[in-house]
């Protein structure tokens, strides 16, 4: 035995026998399982530890405000037949899950999630499975059995959930790596960007329960405000009592319900219906569909908002012309622009001129129109906060515009 050896056996370092490794200890059964079996939840114990489970079965005709859960079959149908691309476009055979969570904060290493809710769709019914963690000491069993590892290419409906839940799942996932299933990347649907697109300033709040009531046809009734669940859950954890984990459970449920209702009703907006919305709304999804390059599509919910007039149809007008222009119909872009432009406001304003001045100097070549134009530009610029680059840009331009008039004027005199 060398002296270094010695040395460390001397100082109690060095021991003959390798340590034995400690077993994980046994998950506990949690305590407070005939209280919370009350409200209709299982317990169910898996190889990491216990979690509450609750099955809910909607019949095929089951009613969410407006929408009855089945026209999800007919949506789906009609996304296959159409022959343009949108994110929502979907098909029948697409394995669809509708997510949403409940945590105990927002964010931190000290915040979980405690509730995972998903619906499915089943050949004759919707079928909705909500997971609750007994206290933390059973994460890992909480979110195995959601069984989210094992579809490989799921589609997963949220709202706000591609920025806020799946990455707070990917999150706690990350913190039982070593033992739980790979997490897959699915393809998310955000219903809350979806929201956004097509009702951008149409609606005061993004809030889903505001969507709920102003577009979905549903007023909740006894919910359980947000901002109390996570004290809810955490007393629940504490006291055993289950009266508040119940609403939870309930608001979670109309959330999740909320999903296929909101999901269904875009879906018609995007596809076919042009009458039950406003004209502010199909503008927005005529813009949404030119920025996926999908220009027929916005054409048509652009031209249906321009066979009105005045002040409401302006934004329309004016993204129609720009289609327009892009074509290379100049007239007819030219006609808009000049239509669209003493109703818009702000710096779009002055841009609807300058491109009816563009149009007129290099398509039409009518300098006269050109430098009005120009010059409604000048005025408009003057009456609000634009960048000081375009103000130069329309000065250079109606000096430019005078130069090529002058030019011209003694090859007229000379005719």
């Amino acid at each position: 035995m060398s002296f270094e050896n010695k040395l460390l056996q001397m100082k109690g370092m060095l021991k003959k026998q390798p340590p034995k490794k400690q077993q994980p200890k046994a998950a506990e059964r949690p305590l407070h399982e005939g209280k919370w079996n009350n409200i209709g939840l299982e317990l169910v114990e898996n190889k990491f530890g216990f979690v509450y489970r609750k099955k809910i079965i909607y019949p095929l005709d089951t009613r969410h405000g407006s929408v009855v859960l089945n026209e999800l079959d007919p949506v789906l149908k009609a996304w296959g037949n159409v022959d343009f691309d949108h994110p929502f476009k979907l098909s029948e055979q697409d394995p669809l899950v509708f997510f949403d969570t409940e945590t105990t904060g927002l964010s931190g290493t000290g915040a979980y999630i405690f509730l995972i809710g998903l619906l499915v769709k089943r050949s004759d019914h919707f079928e909705m499975m909500q997971y609750i963690m007994p206290d933390p000491s059973h994460e890992a069993a909480f979110l195995y059995e959601t069984g989210l590892w094992k579809n490989e290419d799921p589609i997963i409906f949220s709202y706000n959930g591609k920025s806020f839940d799946w990455p707070q799942l990917t999150s706690r996932w990350t913190m039982h790596r070593h033992i739980l299933p790979k997490l897959p990347v699915p393809r998310q649907i955000d219903l809350f960007h979806g929201t956004k697109r097509i009702w951008k300033n149409e609606l005061a709040r993004m809030k889903l329960s505001t969507i709920e009531e102003e577009k979905l046809g549903f007023m909740r009734q006894g919910d359980v405000p947000g901002y109390l669940i996570p004290a809810i859950y955490l007393d629940a954890v504490k006291s055993g009592f289950p009266e508040g984990l119940a609403k939870v459970l309930y608001h979670n449920e109309l959330d999740i319900l909320s999903l296929v209702s909101l999901y269904v009703l875009s879906s018609n907006l995007l596809m076919e219906d042009m009458e039950s919305e406003t004209s502010g709304a199909y503008t927005n999804i005529g813009k949404w569909y030119a920025d996926l390059k999908q220009f027929d599509q916005s054409a048509a919910y652009l031209e249906h908002v321009t066979a009105e007039r005045g002040a409401s149809s302006a934004l329309a007008r004016y993204l129609l012309a720009i289609q327009k222009k892009r074509a290379g119909h100049h007239e007819e872009a030219v006609k808009l622009f000049k239509e669209a432009a003493p109703h818009l406001r702000g710096s779009i304003e002055v841009e609807a001129w300058i491109h009816a001045a563009k149009l007129y100097e290099h398509q039409l070549h009518n300098l006269d129109q050109a430098l009005i134009m120009a010059g409604f530009a000048k005025e408009a610029s003057e009456h609000t906060k634009v960048r000081q680059s375009l103000i130069s840009d329309i000065h250079k331009r109606i000096t430019r515009l005078e130069e090529k008039k002058r030019k011209k004027r003694p090859e007229l005199d000379e005719n």
